[in-house]
């Protein structure tokens, strides 16, 4: 391997290892807001409307200065895949915000350990990476992990209920959707193109399932009545969980495979349970660590197995 390919190696890891740790404060965060102070549907619409000007705005600054014959267009087989890349966003997002009704920011990161398992299998579906038995091993042994999150606290921790841990896993497989349906896009256009236009069609879908929900009464941030630590947390969300994470993500797409990408939600249970029990949003059990532990065991045979670029 050249010099200058490992180097766009190590930009991929360091642009994953940022997401996953943004990623791993952003349960704290929106758990700080949803539902007390906005609505799950309201906060969903914030975010792409907010992630929709952001990158609309930064490409505009961009194309500022370069001639138009210069400017990149959307090839319409890309711009198919942008509009679908919208369609899962919004539901990953939803699907999110929808689970801090019903658990706890711990649980949410902990079920998302398991999204290079599921990752690996729909690039093994969608982008003929192999499975091999190093694989298979590792997804049994995480999933053996995700079980003992609902299986060791079933009936005695009140943030394990049965809807929380459906919403999170929809959020995951919408995430891992994402995750391989974007890759081969973020390898022909910049992250500010990619995400207007997957923020724009996005929204098209969250905003008006947001409209109803739009009151004082549910969503008293909103209208000025919240606690200066609430809008921090929005604050963080809005500028680092929505556009500085999904600026990194295509360009740790653009140089490692997507299941490596995803290794690094390894990352996320960690940084979100000290977070939620500093903060006092959850309880330190013993499964936890546990669960945990037999995940990480199971994304590092995943992701230490040999792509199909090498084997060829």
């Amino acid at each position: 391997m050249s010099d200058k390919s490992q180097n766009r190696k190590w930009v991929g890891h360091l642009a994953a290892l940022a997401v996953y740790v943004i990623f791993g404060i952003n349960p704290n965060c929106s758990k700080a807001v949803v539902p007390q102070y906005i609505s799950p549907e309201v906060f969903t619409a914030v975010r792409m409307l907010f992630g929709t000007a952001a990158f609309w705005l930064l490409d505009l600054l961009v194309n500022m200065r370069k001639p138009k014959a210069e400017r990149v267009r959307v090839e319409k087989r890309d711009m198919r895949v942008l509009i679908w890349g919208g369609i899962v966003l919004a539901g990953t997002l939803i699907a999110f915000s929808e689970a801090f009704r019903y658990t706890s920011p711990c649980y949410v990161s902990l079920v998302s350990a398991t999204s290079p398992l599921i990752v690996m299998l729909m690039a093994a579906a969608f982008l003929k990476e192999p499975i091999s038995v190093r694989k298979s091993i590792g997804v049994f042994i995480g999933i053996g992990g995700a079980l003992m999150i609902v299986l060791f606290t079933w009936g005695s921790d009140a943030n394990a209920t049965a809807l929380g841990l459906i919403l999170c896993m929809v959020n995951i497989l919408f995430y891992a959707g994402y995750l391989v349906l974007t890759r081969n896009v973020s390898q022909r256009h910049s992250p500010i193109t990619m995400m207007k236009w997957i923020f724009l069609y996005g929204s098209l879908i969250v905003v008006p399932m947001g409209i109803p929900f739009f009151s004082r009464e549910s969503c008293p941030l909103v209208f000025g009545n919240a606690t200066p630590f609430a809008y921090i947390s929005l604050f963080v969300v809005l500028i680092f969980a929505t556009v500085a994470s999904y600026f990194l993500l295509p360009i740790a797409l653009r140089h490692i495979r997507p299941t490596t990408v995803s290794m690094y939600s390894n990352l996320q249970p960690l940084v979100t349970a000290c977070v939620a029990i500093a903060l006092g949003q959850d309880i330190f059990t013993w499964n936890k660590p546990v669960a945990l532990a037999l995940i990480l065991i199971g994304v590092y045979l995943v992701t230490t197995s040999r792509a199909k670029s090498d084997l060829q």
